[in-house]
């Protein structure tokens, strides 16, 4: 979710349309084009209003012909009628073509890549029926992607209001300006109401209008969000991460941006609230967003017949070798062998049930956190992060109080020292790690005052290049 790529949304439960600005969106599709939708309001201060249409279209469905520029491109038509649902009604008509890269050929397939596109179309203030077609420009015989809704336009002026729910698959600072680029992110739109095991993170903008007319020039509102289950009215066991608050001075526009962890938040149904309170307390507007969690792995500590993939668990079992203790060693190196399923889960159950009886989830879910670290700092090019020296000592101890990096120190190898005030009731413990052979960038654990770890007083000794050390001389720091 931290850059701007596709990769998250490639990794998405594919819902074939999915309409936000709905109750009830049904998923439609026609032979070859395929395509996901938001649809959103949103306001311009003393100026006007605006719904804005948000496509991902999948490039392997379209077909593809020859290009003015050379090479092979689809094309995508929209075409959009909004009816004011008024006394006087009047009918707003557009048409939008948004085109695909170029490509060397003209199969339709995996390598053609899914686009992003958006429509903006102002309008006045009201409430008005919204009927559109997606069509394969390139293919008269293609079925379109049809769609009627009702789009509700009527923002209050003189009053508190705020725009749809602008949630977010990856986002990025800066840069160069794209159609996505609002209030200063360059952005990838999230598409859907599920959130599968891979999606760690619910990252949304909200834009709230008007407070400037409403609060005194001192006054300070705040914004509470936080996620509930479904038939809940509170956090998630009040879970910090999934609760915050913000406090905002008025002004014509805020902009909030929130982004919450979800990794630990088990398969369910939930709603997002976001509450705007006035500097007295009152509650000015309520918004709900209702979603849905798929997260098999947190929910196996909850429910007995939850299964996870045998892979996965064998992998997060392999993850347990640097804490593990006693028979548990022995379990966790024959565990990727003739191991059935029941062992593997009773043996990663019981694990962490001795570790936290009251909450061996939380206790999973934290040392994961750290291996998910270590992997992302210390993986090299033939080992993960947690299967090096560096990763291992981490996960075991947790981290240094203190890093010394020796990156260049003439005639010695790139170094490292990890400090520790306190570590198993002993003072003052170091580890050294050692880059021996400059290659892999695997740093090898070569001494430690630690009791029970390698301490080796002539530790500087290996790490002088080969052609450089001494051979008939005692060398020793």
């Amino acid at each position: 979710m931290k850059n701007f790529t596709s990769h998250t949304m490639k990794k998405l439960k594919r819902l074939l349309v999915t309409l936000l600005c709905c109750a009830c969106a049904p998923a439609l599709s026609a032979a070859g084009l395929r395509a996901d939708l938001n649809c959103l309001v949103f306001h311009l201060p003393d100026d006007t209003s605006y719904i804005e249409l948000q496509y991902l279209i999948y490039g392997e469905g379209l077909r593809y012909l020859p290009s003015e520029k050379g090479g092979y491109q689809g094309r995508v038509r929209a075409d959009i009628t909004l009816t004011s649902i008024a006394k006087k009604p009047f009918v707003v008509n557009r048409r939008f073509f948004y085109m695909t890269g170029i490509y060397p050929d003209s199969v339709a397939g995996q390598d053609k890549q899914n686009n992003y596109n958006l429509s903006r179309i102002p309008l006045p203030a009201g409430r008005y029926t919204l009927h559109l077609c997606l069509r394969d420009d390139n293919d008269s015989t293609a079925t379109p992607l049809c769609y009627d809704t009702q789009i509700d336009l009527r923002f209050q002026r003189d009053l508190v209001s705020a725009s749809s729910l602008q949630l977010i698959g990856a986002y990025a600072t800066g840069g160069n300006h794209s159609v996505f680029t609002k209030n200063g992110l360059r952005l990838i739109p999230y598409f859907s109401s599920y959130f599968p095991s891979q999606v760690d993170t619910l990252t949304y903008m909200w834009e709230i209008y008007n407070t400037d007319k409403v609060f005194a020039r001192n006054d300070v509102g705040w914004v509470e969000s936080y996620i509930a289950p479904a038939g809940a009215d509170k956090a998630y066991l009040l879970h910090a991460p999934l609760k915050n608050t913000y406090t905002f001075s008025p002004t014509p526009r805020y902009i909030h941006f929130q982004s919450f962890p979800i990794d630990s938040l088990p398969s369910g149904n939930y709603y997002l609230h976001n509450k705007v309170f006035a500097p007295d307390g009152k509650l000015l507007l309520n918004d709900s967003f209702f979603f849905q969690r798929n997260n098999p792995v947190r929910s196996f500590f909850r429910t007995p017949d939850e299964r996870i993939d045998i892979d996965t668990l064998k992998q997060f079992i392999d993850y347990l070798f640097p804490i593990a203790k006693g028979d548990e060693v022995e379990f966790i190196r024959h565990a990727k062998k003739d191991t059935s399923y029941q062992q593997l889960t009773e043996f990663f159950r019981a694990f962490w049930l001795r570790r936290n009886l009251d909450d061996p989830w939380d206790a999973w879910f934290r040392y994961y956190g750290d291996v998910k670290r270590v992997n992302s700092k210390y993986t090299t090019l033939r080992f993960q992060g947690y299967k090096t020296d560096r990763g291992y000592y981490y996960l075991k101890y947790g981290p240094p109080n203190d890093i010394e990096y020796h990156p260049i120190e003439e005639g010695l190898n790139p170094y490292e020292i990890w400090r520790y005030y306190i570590l198993d009731n002993q003072t003052d413990v170091y580890f050294i790690f050692g880059d021996l052979d400059l290659s892999t960038k695997n740093y090898t654990m070569i001494c430690s005052n630690k009791k029970d770890e390698v301490y080796d007083p002539r530790w500087k000794f290996r790490l002088k290049p080969k052609d450089a050390r001494p051979v008939d001389i005692e060398y020793t720091e």
